[in-house]
């Protein structure tokens, strides 16, 4: 049965695929993930772990979407998986994938969509479009590119090679690789420690990444005029910046932990 899973542990919104046995990639799972998402955002939540049941995180799409689809049918099919892909990338809040097991093809597309990515030791990762002559329909070989430039990330997809966790994490694809049993706490204890920051600024940083990404550093910082600004009249900047004006610059530095950001 294809499930999502939505559980909210304090301000961390917690995500879970289940579509036993190799948590297939469906436009059913699609659609649950991406109402997950959309109702961690309504509720506020300030961080998100997407992570998946059973002995692996997605072993690539239901092949079955494929058979006999037509070209009309096929764009209709990928516009309703970016919707997913949107819903990850535009979060106001940083999203972290918790991998393990098998991570291919539109899965790890699913990953890459996240901020940040924490990889079990154990986990293995491929793009394998090319063994059945795809491309990779939901952005990876350029999301990859982000990543790790653009000659790795044309390695990646033409090879359809598998690589582990910790070649990932040297190509700066993986963020943090991890003992596998200590994967999922390690993943909602960065949630969580994320989730108490500068939730506004964080969002801005993700816009402006985007932003530069799509458009260059020079119309980034014309960007910054509109997005960045009005943080300087946020509750929480006001906040630091008085407890760093006060405190001193050693003090704050020491007692940053306690500093209470409230998302306003």
């Amino acid at each position: 049965m294809i499930e999502t899973k939505y559980n909210k542990i304090g301000d961390v919104a917690v995500v879970t695929m289940a579509n036993p046995p190799a948590n297939t990639f469906t436009m059913e799972l699609s659609a649950g993930l991406t109402g997950a998402v959309r109702r961690a955002v309504s509720e506020g939540a300030r961080a998100l772990v997407l992570q998946a049941d059973g002995p692996l995180f997605c072993g690539g799409a239901d092949v079955h979407i494929f058979a006999g689809t037509t070209a009309r049918q096929a764009r209709q099919m990928f516009a309703e998986g970016f919707q997913l892909v949107d819903a990850l990338e535009d979060a106001p809040f940083p999203v972290i994938a918790a991998v393990h097991g098998m991570c291919f093809a539109a899965g790890l597309e699913l990953a890459l969509a996240c901020d940040l990515i924490i990889a079990a030791e154990g986990a293995k990762f491929a793009q394998v479009e090319a063994k059945i002559g795809a491309a990779t329909f939901l952005g990876g070989v350029y999301r990859l590119a982000e990543r790790c430039g653009p000659a790795r990330a044309k390695e990646i997809v033409f090879g359809a090679e598998t690589y582990d966790a910790a070649t990932f994490e040297r190509w700066n694809i993986v963020n943090r690789v991890v003992p596998d049993q200590d994967m999922r706490d390690a993943a909602l204890a960065w949630a969580r420690q994320l989730a108490k920051g500068p939730t506004l600024a964080h969002a801005v940083t993700k816009r402006l990444v985007r932003h530069a990404l799509d458009y260059g550093s020079r119309q980034a910082d014309r960007y910054i005029l509109d997005t960045a600004s009005p943080l300087l009249e946020s509750r929480d900047m006001r906040y630091a910046v008085d407890l760093l004006l006060t405190q001193g610059a050693r003090k704050f530095s020491q007692n940053h932990a306690e500093v209470v950001f409230e998302g306003r």
